[in-house]
């Protein structure tokens, strides 16, 4: 990772050069997170799509929050049409 330059903000291009409407998001993260955890610190990496490495670190209440909301999202996202889930 040493020969990889800095971020500078002043170097960043648009994502999109045109106005977009719509729920599209630019895709910062592939699949392939990982989590480091300490005694008082988590430390959640993914890796970007230019294949860098990004650490966000939490306490563990947010990391503990953060799985509870995944969760729940994800059992969300598996509801029929219009319908509920248990």
């Amino acid at each position: 990772m040493a020969d990889q330059k800095p971020f500078r903000p002043s170097d960043t291009k648009e994502a999109f050069p045109e106005p977009v409407e719509g729920d599209f998001m630019l895709p910062f993260c592939v699949p392939g997170a990982e989590i480091l955890m300490g005694e008082d610190l988590a430390v959640i990496v993914v890796p970007t799509q230019e294949r860098q490495r990004v650490g966000i670190p939490m306490d563990l209440q947010s990391v503990s929050d953060l799985y509870a909301l995944l969760g729940e999202a994800l059992r969300m996202l598996q509801a029929p049409e219009g319908g509920s889930v248990q």
